[in-house]
């Protein structure tokens, strides 16, 4: 008699039962099929297959004729498990299980034939856990080659039996409780232990669960050493993030009680938001033992601020803040959700690089107005947003933010013929270079746009026509920012903000290396007085460029060759609906 020793994890597998061809599919509410010796092809006559509920409650069954084909009609629609049993065989369960445990949830009618197995071997064992017996382990058989399997339960005892099995060789794992391997102690099917079963023996399989292990996360200082008093670490199981800690000043977390062998992924950030966070950290757990890890986290700046109603004062969940570096040089209209307030109104903006920053508010309910950030209140004006510093390892602390409601502005947009056109309208610059939303704030059929959600102050509003053919304007027919008109916003109320664009002024020239040879580049033109970016190109198969969009103004340029950026040396005078050519941009 063979003794081996045992460990558990266990992946279901999944073979095959050969179906039935198309032209013998049963009829509806039935199931049909063939039962045959696995060893010899040959049909079993008499044997009985049985359909269960899924509680195993004994539906309806039939036996198999000389050819070995059985018929169970009058099966109402629903998920069964079904099993066939003939004398000298072992009881088979679809889909090719030795045990119900293991079967398959079948939705009938379905075509389902059976190839039987003759053995007389067993396989028997203990599970234990710390040298006790771990009852209602889940233990499974499987042979080599996946092509069967059997689960059964451990009694209170720790042990388990598995009867009827042909020779062969066979790999077995055990789950108990959240902690699953394979034999011997093993991880996975294909690093498992073989072992050889015999006609007519019993071979012993123990096995001892894994201990559980321990994961012990350090967060550091890139720079200092000195541990990071906010870091909270999330540890992942393969789904949502399954554990979560966070330091008591010390910079450490650790999770206990985790199944060995188990695959994990981490990641650790500071909750104060002034370092930036590590993630994709693959720790390995040991049976018996902590794994410690010490996790440096780069150095950052951050913002603490509250959201609240300007009116009530009550405090308002998921507002969302975005930050941008001064100047701000053009807003990405993407609704980011990086910063958003809590159930207490209440948000970290960070982690960011030191920098000074202004801050844009978009509230998730639509009834409160979008602003930016002032000193005292909402404004529409960029210029007069608060400028928060952002320094190292320290969490500046904005004016408390109080959100106002929302007003919508609306209108039409036309070209200087009149004629209605497509364009896309908004409360700032809008930065090109990420792409923006074609969404409400676009014009529909008829030249008309609505922008919803803007607090009630005064806002310049850019339009941008749809192909660039006509020049981006600012209200009240404006070349930049600063000269627009501002319109004003009323709360629960509309405005009408009309527009007609002009021809587009372009730039024109070439991207040269530094010998002069025509080369690629990507090319910024922006307003030379506001700084706001205005629109962008590349060079074409000839390198070539040509900018377009331009009203009548005075342009600066950026360009990028070689990802090396470099700065035309002077303003560039547009006028709408003219070209500007020979402007030649060389490496730097």
């Amino acid at each position: 008699m063979k003794r081996l020793s045992l460990v558990a994890a266990c992946l279901p597998l999944i073979v095959a039962v050969t179906a039935l061809p198309a032209s013998a599919k049963p009829a509806a509410g039935s199931v049909d099929g063939l039962v045959t010796a696995a060893a010899t092809g040959q049909p079993v006559a008499g044997a009985c297959v049985t359909v269960f509920t899924l509680e195993l409650a004994e539906v309806r069954s039939a036996c198999a004729d000389a050819q070995g084909r059985y018929s169970i009609p009058n099966i109402s629609y629903a998920n069964y498990k079904v099993r066939a049993t003939a004398a000298g065989f072992s009881e088979m369960w679809a889909y090719n299980t030795g045990s119900a445990l293991a079967a398959d949830v079948l939705d009938l009618p379905h075509a389902l034939n059976f190839a039987l197995r003759q053995g007389n071997a067993t396989v028997r064992g203990k599970i234990t856990d710390a040298g006790a017996a771990a009852k209602d382990a889940s233990v499974s058989i499987t042979d080599e080659n996946q092509r069967w399997r059997s689960t059964v339960k451990t009694a209170a005892d720790g042990t388990y039996v598995f009867t009827g099995l042909t020779a062969d060789k066979y790999k077995l794992n055990v789950i108990y409780g959240d902690r699953y391997q394979w034999f011997h102690q093993k991880s996975s099917f294909p690093d498992a232990d073989t072992f050889d079963v015999a006609n007519g023996t019993t071979t012993v399989v123990d096995e001892a669960v894994l201990d559980y292990g321990a994961v012990k996360f350090i967060a550091v200082d890139e720079v200092t050493g000195a541990p990071v008093r906010d870091a909270c670490a999330a540890l992942y199981a393969g789904g949502p993030p399954d554990r979560r800690d966070c330091s008591s000043g010390d910079g450490i977390m650790q999770f206990n009680r985790l199944p060995a062998n188990g695959y994990y992924t981490a990641s650790v950030w500071d909750a104060a938001g002034t370092h930036y966070s590590v993630g994709d950290l693959r720790p390995s757990v040991v049976a018996g033992k902590t794994t410690e890890l010490r996790v440096t986290l780069k150095p950052a700046a951050s913002f603490r601020t509250t959201v609240v109603d300007a009116r009530t004062q009550a405090p308002l969940p998921g507002v969302c803040v975005e930050p941008h570096a001064v100047p701000v040089e053009g807003v990405v209209d993407r609704d980011y959700s990086w910063y958003c307030t809590d159930d207490s109104g209440s948000l970290i903006i960070g982690p960011l690089d030191p920098n000074t920053y202004q801050f844009y508010v978009k509230p998730n309910d639509k009834n409160y107005g979008q602003q930016w950030v002032g000193a005292r209140g909402g404004t529409g004006d960029l210029r007069e947003a608060h400028k928060g510093v952002g320094k190292l390892r320290e969490t500046t602390v904005l004016p408390q933010i109080q959100v106002d409601p929302a007003g919508i502005i609306t209108g039409t947009v036309t070209d200087n013929t009149g004629a209605k056109i497509g364009a896309c309208v908004f409360p700032f610059a809008v930065d090109p270079r990420n792409g923006f939303r074609f969404l409400e704030n676009c014009t529909d059929d008829k030249g008309q746009y609505r922008i919803r959600g803007l607090g009630p102050y005064t806002w310049p509003l850019e339009f941008l026509h749809h192909t660039g053919g006509l020049a981006t304007q600012w209200s009240g027919g404006a070349a930049d920012r600063f000269a627009a008109t501002p319109v004003t916003v009323r709360a629960g109320g509309t405005t009408v903000a009309d527009a007609k664009l002009v021809p587009s002024g372009r730039i024109a020239g070439r991207a040269l290396d530094r010998n002069g040879r025509p080369t690629f580049a990507y090319v910024y033109t922006f307003n030379a007085r506001t700084g706001d970016i205005i629109t962008w190109d590349t060079t074409d198969n000839d390198n070539n460029f040509e900018v377009n969009s331009l009203a009548t103004q005075d342009v600066k340029i950026r360009y990028v060759i070689k990802d090396k950026t470099c700065a035309y040396p002077t303003p560039i005078s547009v006028t709408a609906g003219q070209i500007v050519k020979g402007i030649d941009l060389t490496e730097c």
